[in-house]
């Protein structure tokens, strides 16, 4: 009998021991490592203070460094997302997206520069700075024909 209960007592505390290592390493993979989590919060900061063509700087900057990272990534899904949330706040990104779509509802492609002439009351560098960022995303693509560059809007990102 004491047998049975000090065998019972030891694989019930080898389970517990199993069960915690592998709840750690599972939380471990879910975390975002800490490089990446100053970055966010650099630039959500930058948002907040309204020093938005930069946080739209440093978010290219990211996308592109994510593009280097394997395709199935969880940290580049979750950081894709985060800045996809931040990017929904910035002024000027929602404003050039909607009006991509909207122009390339009608048509297959907009011009670039009529989509600037649209959207006359933002700069033209945070316009092509957005442009960027959804391509980036795999909201839109560009092409250039002669001397003018299209924009096509793609409904269904791939990101």
């Amino acid at each position: 009998m004491n047998t049975l209960l000090i065998t019972g007592f030891g694989l019930l505390a080898l389970a517990a021991i199993v069960w915690q290592t592998w709840r750690e390493r599972e939380r471990g993979a879910e975390r975002i490592p800490p490089e990446w989590t100053v970055t966010l919060g650099r630039i959500a900061n930058d948002q907040a203070l309204g020093h938005h063509r930069d946080a739209r700087r440093s978010v290219l900057l990211c996308l592109q460094k994510l593009a280097r990272e394997p395709a199935d990534s969880r940290l580049a899904s979750h950081v894709r997302i985060s800045l996809g949330a931040l990017m929904a706040r910035d002024s000027v990104y929602p404003e050039v997206v909607r009006a991509i779509r909207s122009a390339c509802a009608a048509e297959p492609a907009v011009s670039e520069l009529a989509l600037c002439v649209g959207l006359r009351q933002f700069l033209i560098e945070d316009i092509r700075q957005c442009e960027e960022i959804a391509e980036c995303f795999g909201q839109i693509r560009r092409r250039d024909q002669g001397a003018d560059s299209l924009v096509i809007a793609s409904f269904h990102p791939t990101t």
